[in-house]
């Protein structure tokens, strides 16, 4: 085809595109483990089953005893309130996330705190021996 003066170009170069969508794939690939992971806490090995962190409400608690409750810091005067918001919410199921070196009288104060709202199911989350 002979080009004039005034043709049309109709020829698109996808080349840049392609480099940035590559970049963009590297960046969601090496940030992704550290987005999941959520309040660090070191926990716990057992044998049990896996399960679905989505399914319900986390309650992570930390070494120190400080408590999250879905990545949000919750003081402990204030627990028995957000339950209530939870339970009132619609929410059956909640899983709790406390690193190993947690006393385990804050722990369970916490599934104590849980229960009396009135929600039963509580699992506990634990890494896989």
């Amino acid at each position: 085809m002979k080009r004039t003066q005034y043709s049309s170009l109709c020829e698109i170069n996808i080349t840049s595109l392609v480099d940035v969508m590559m970049v963009l794939l590297i960046i969601f690939m090496l940030t992704a483990p550290f987005i999941q992971a959520g309040i660090k806490v070191q926990l716990p090995k057992a044998k049990s089953t896996v399960i679905k962190e989505q399914e319900g409400v986390v309650v992570s608690i930390q070494q120190d005893g400080e408590v999250f409750l879905d990545n949000v810091r919750v003081p402990k005067e204030r627990l028995a309130e957000e339950f209530i918001k939870l339970k009132v919410s619609g929410e059956e199921r909640v899983f709790i996330r406390a690193d190993k070196a947690v006393q385990y009288g804050v722990v369970m104060d916490v599934i104590g705190n849980i229960k009396e709202v009135g929600i039963d199911e509580v699992g506990m989350i634990t890494e896989k021996k």
